[in-house]
């Protein structure tokens, strides 16, 4: 008897000690009303005289705050149809094609992509040239699409 009462009274003091644990859910959140993005482009660049390759600079994300599935793709434009024109006389041009541009697309989260624009000029277009200063304008364009 003594046995079976020292047992129970073990047991119920195991159940008393026994301490039940409650967990509760949180939720945290945080949401934007639109996207949102950031786009740093070349700024107004010299090309020395004679130079086939001249770097203009970088196209960079610096802030990418886009829904999944969507893109932000760059294009660009110029002013003269990518010849930069005598100031002196519209009609004297040089030709020249850009680099790094046929391909510039930000992802979500892309933070610091950077994609190299560079200007390249043909040796031919140079000996044609005449003396004088000659300029373009580049527009870029940004544009939030369906991957």
């Amino acid at each position: 008897m003594k046995k079976v009462l020292s047992v129970s009274l073990a047991i119920l003091m195991l159940v008393l000690c026994t301490v039940t644990v409650f967990a509760d859910e949180v939720k945290i959140s945080t949401s934007a009303d639109q996207e949102m993005y950031e786009i740093v482009y070349p700024a107004d660049t010299k090309i020395p005289w004679e130079a086939q390759t001249q770097e203009l600079g970088s196209v960079t994300a610096t802030k990418m705050l886009i829904s999944p599935g969507k893109t932000v793709v760059i294009t660009v434009t110029s002013a003269n149809e990518f010849r930069m024109t005598n100031s002196a006389d519209a009609a004297n041009t040089i030709a020249y094609t850009l680099s790094g541009t046929d391909a510039i697309a930000f992802l979500p989260g892309d933070y610091g992509k950077s994609f190299p624009v560079s200007a390249n000029v043909a040796e031919s277009e140079w000996r044609q040239a005449a003396a004088g200063e000659f300029s373009d304008i580049l527009t870029f364009t940004a544009e939030c699409v369906d991957a």
